[in-house]
């Protein structure tokens, strides 16, 4: 990040900028890369979404039992599985209702299954997702 800063700063200064603009505007990249960088490595991971989410694979399991899903059409995914609404699941990820509609149109598409239930079965064969316990 901080040879982004400097790149920034160089660049302000070829553009005729004053030194301390210059040096601000690279700071200001600086400071809001580190900020954005920190929250962005905070994110869970699709597996991390809930107990009801099998053991934790690596990377590559997750990857390749996901396939053909990104990892937000396997958040969204898990999420649509577990039983929450379109709404719920926006909300649980901070996007548009008719963005997770989206992502389900393109998970589906992509599965070749038509509903909900199926998406569930499909994670559950790939040990993306288990079948709730039932308490008695």
């Amino acid at each position: 990040m901080a040879a982004i800063a400097v790149l920034t700063i160089f660049a302000n200064l070829s553009l005729g900028v004053r030194l301390a603009l210059a040096v601000a505007a690279g700071l200001a990249v600086f400071v809001v890369g580190e900020v954005v960088g920190r929250l962005v490595g905070r994110r869970p991971l699709p597996y991390a979404l809930s107990a009801q989410v099998a053991d934790a694979p690596s990377d590559a399991a997750l990857t390749s039992r996901a396939y053909p899903l990104s990892p937000r059409e396997l958040e969204v995914a898990v999420l649509i599985a577990q039983g929450l609404t379109s709404k719920e699941v926006g909300a649980r990820l901070d996007i548009e209702k008719g963005t997770v509609d989206k992502h389900l149109e393109h998970i589906k598409n992509k599965l070749g299954i038509n509903s909900r239930p199926q998406l569930a079965v499909w994670l559950m064969e790939r040990r993306l997702l288990q079948p709730a316990s039932t308490s008695t």
